[in-house]
Parts: C-alpha cells; structure tokens; sequence
C-alpha cells in the first residue's frame, strides 16, 4: 500500500542560496513531489537527490519538468513532481524497480542511511517557498536493490555533420544499462545512431522517432531528442550496458550546438 506523507521543512531557502531537505530513512519513496512559490523553475538551478553522500539524480527543475512531460505527466505549475519509479509501464513490478529502498540491509550490510533533496536558487527569486511531499510505501527487504542514477553531461558539435560521443559512463555498477537519454539538441539533431560492442543497436531519424514515441503514449518535446527503449511499456527492454568495452552515439548534426545530455541509468547503490 502507498501512502502520501508531508516530509520536513527545507532549510537554507533564500534567493542565491541551497535550499536542503532531509528525508526520513525507513520507508520506500516512490516520487517526491515539490510545491513551490515565489520562484521559477528556471530559477531552480539545479536539483540534486543525494543517498549515502553520493549525487544519485541530478538536473535543473526545467529539464526535471520537460523529462515528466516526454512521459506524460502535467507541466509543472507550483507543484514539480521527482520520481523514483520508472513511469507509464505496462506492469507495475517493473515500474517500481527503481523505487527508493531506504533503511533496508542487503546480506553485505549496505543499506541507504541518508537520503536528502538539495535545490540552488537563483539570486533573482523573490519571497521563495518550498515543501516537499512523498509518496511512499513499506521498505521491503534486500537492501537498496536496482538505483536509477540521473547523470547530466554537456557535449559540444562545431557544426554540421556527424559528431560522436564516446565518453558517457558505462559497463559500471552505477551504470549498468540505459532506462532513457535525453539531448537538449536544440532542433539540430537530425538522427542518432547506438552503437555498443561496435554494433549498431539503435538508428533512427528525429520524425521516425518522434512517430513512435507518440503511437505509444509519450510526449515528444521541442529542441529535445530521446532515446527510451521502454517508449512500448516493457519495463524489460533497457539498454544493458555490462560486459562491453565500447558504447558510443553518433549524432547526425544539422548546425552545431552545444547540448546537455541527461542518461538514466539503471545501476547499484555506489559511487
């Protein structure tokens, strides 16, 4: 059973500060939900969610709010939802594999003991509130199980023609496969090619994409190209990243642009 909790008050909000919250250990967090005045989203610089000390999920609110609509949630207004669980899958249990599993012991004794939400404000927000609910459920035994992990990168292409990044993490314990990855391309991606194990495991052009993503419920966004092996609803279908020496993109670029890349992976507990 879920259930719906008000977590506690942040501390150091104020304009050009970080804002922190420190959410209770013991309990599974499904998604936080974040309600807030008095401030953009693009004056929330930065989010990051932090276990054990370590950065696990890290954007800005607006790149937060655009990753929730590709899915199908409502655009943030006052209320910025953070999810744990993977969204819009045709079988709960694969949904709820990356749930936050907190207080709870695996059999080498790893366990999250700290979790908490920091958010840099902007120096120009004015009079701003924050308050954070959760929706949570009982912790379940084994440990933190599968973590999402929510890397941000920035990579640049000169100009036009095909530029390749070869340097993402992969084949780590943070990083064992992709749940999705989205490119802030600007409109100037014209397609993308995976390769992994010098094989070519994914190639499409930006309106193929785009068409199937939308036959199967997601929400296409401007100036954003996603990658989502799950788009069908099978929660089975990431793309596995172990045991392979090589991982790359190759991006087909109409004009240069320089482009946040945000990957999430599906990964331990770790650094």
């Amino acid at each position: 059973m879920q259930i719906q909790v008000k977590l506690p008050s942040f501390e150091g909000i104020g304009a050009g500060q970080t804002a922190t919250c420190r959410l209770p250990i013991g309990r599974r967090y499904h998604e936080l939900q974040l309600v807030y005045s008095g401030v953009t989203l693009a004056q929330m610089t930065e989010i990051r969610i932090i276990a054990n000390q370590k950065v696990i999920h890290r954007y800005s609110a607006t790149e937060r709010d655009v990753m929730n609509q590709f899915f199908g949630l409502t655009a943030a207004a006052g209320i910025l939802r953070l999810p744990f669980d993977r969204l819009f899958l045709k079988q709960r249990q694969a949904e709820e594999v990356t749930a936050l599993n907190t207080g709870s012991k695996d059999k080498n004794g790893r366990f999250i003991g700290s979790l908490h939400v920091e958010i840099d404000v902007a120096a120009a927000a004015v009079g701003t509130a924050l308050a954070l609910y959760a929706t949570q459920s009982n912790a379940v035994a084994g440990g933190p199980g599968v973590v999402g992990h929510i890397r941000k990168y920035s990579r640049t292409a000169a100009g036009a023609g095909e530029y390749e990044v070869s340097d993402l993490h992969f084949n780590t314990p943070t990083a064992q496969a992709i749940n999705s990855l989205f490119i802030n391309d600007a409109g100037n991606l014209n397609g993308l090619v995976i390769e992994r194990g010098l094989y070519k495991v994914f190639e499409r052009d930006t309106a193929l994409n785009e068409l199937i993503q939308s036959d199967h419920g997601r929400v296409p966004q401007t100036n954003w190209w996603v990658y989502d092996p799950a788009e069908k609803g099978y929660g089975g279908e990431p793309l596995d990243l172990v045991g392979y020496s090589d991982f790359r993109l190759r991006l087909d670029m109409a004009a240069g642009a320089t482009m946040p890349i945000i990957v999430e992976y599906l990964g331990q507990l770790g650094d």
